[in-house]
């Protein structure tokens, strides 16, 4: 039986656009296949091109050559709303969204469900309560996010994650 993959490139080429259209390539020809229900680690030194490669994959900055296919089509084919019912992504920049409180981050989750005016069901209610729950940070629901460590801040943003159902 074949599997579809997750995430699948060919010869991918991560790095920056430079002034004068000059190119820093962190790596190139990159071929990887996730595949569903499989546990991929990702380990490197610092400024080996982790995080590079993640915002790659997520379409957060461009590729500088190959392929990036997601669930067998092509990156660029999503919308971006139909990319946020798809993937679910936590990275280690810190979040700017101090002024609002750990629930009402995690109700943005909700987002690509709730329409135009972003009104949460009761349904919707229910799943962000059980993200906060699973990632352990219910006990912080109604505190604001700049009262938060950095630790308890990327639990938020897990739930975050999970609430979207992605």
């Amino acid at each position: 039986m074949t599997r579809i993959s997750a995430i699948e490139t060919k010869g991918l080429a991560i790095g920056y656009l430079l002034k004068g259209g000059k190119r820093k390539v962190v790596h190139d020809d990159l071929n990887l296949q996730l595949v569903p229900g499989e546990v991929t680690c990702l380990l490197g030194l610092n400024g080996a091109g982790k995080s590079t490669l993640l915002r790659t994959l997520c379409g957060f900055q461009p590729p500088l050559g190959g392929e990036i296919r997601l669930m067998g089509k092509p990156l660029s084919d999503y919308s971006q709303a139909n990319f946020s019912l798809t993937v679910g992504v936590v990275l280690t920049e810190k979040t700017n969204a101090g002024g609002i409180t750990v629930y009402e981050l995690v109700s943005l989750g909700r987002h690509p469900y709730t329409g135009f005016f972003g009104q949460l069901k009761k349904s919707d209610r229910e799943i962000i309560e059980q993200s906060l729950e699973a990632a352990g940070i219910s006990h912080k629901a109604h505190n604001y996010v700049s009262e938060l460590s950095d630790g308890e801040r990327q639990k938020a943003m897990i739930a975050k994650a999970l609430a979207q159902q992605c």
